[in-house]
């Protein structure tokens, strides 16, 4: 059975929208959670972590952590997303 993680941040935008750096610090402690071997468990080389990723990288990361994969496999996938609310809009 393999297990694997990836850990993707998306910190940075384009101009007009704040930076979010707790993104980096999130996917950081993801990442040693899983590595613990009382908690998770994930061999280091099992958690790829991708922060401010180009768009081609990220989708070709993703497409490997699924490709070929079998039933019994434990595969993650942690990509945090963030809300900014503002007047305008209502998300509730």
């Amino acid at each position: 059975m393999a297990k694997l993680a990836l850990l993707i941040g998306v910190s940075e935008y384009e101009p007009g929208l704040s930076p979010l750096p707790a993104v980096a610090m999130d996917i950081q402690e993801i990442g040693r959670v899983l590595k613990y071997p009382e908690m998770g468990g994930f061999a280091a080389n099992d958690v790829q972590t991708l922060l401010n990723p180009e768009p081609q990288k990220m989708q070709e990361a993703i497409e490997a952590l699924f490709s070929d994969r079998q039933k019994e496999d434990l595969v993650l996938l942690y990509f945090p997303v963030m809300v900014s609310k503002t007047k305008e809009a209502n998300y509730t």
